[in-house]
């Protein structure tokens, strides 16, 4: 009966409360982070694709590219 009159024993399940509550805090906090480093990654890929002008024109597996094909044709 004393039960009745008095209240129940709730911190342990308040301590898990407050555990859950951190808990969703970091787990939102790495993913505003995680976001704003993919945002920046794709700043960075736009600038370069931006900024590269002639050299994104041109091809990478020659490094005399820039010479172009020119006039001598062999047989």
């Amino acid at each position: 009966m004393g039960g009745l009159f008095s209240k129940p024993d709730t911190s342990g399940q308040e301590k898990q409360l407050e555990l859950q509550r951190k808990q969703i805090e970091q787990q939102e906090k790495r993913m505003q982070e995680q976001t704003a480093r993919e945002g920046a990654a794709l700043q960075a890929k736009y600038r370069a694709r931006r900024g590269a002008g002639m050299r994104s024109l041109l091809s990478e597996d020659r490094p005399d590219s820039m010479l172009g094909i020119g006039t001598d044709t062999t047989k």
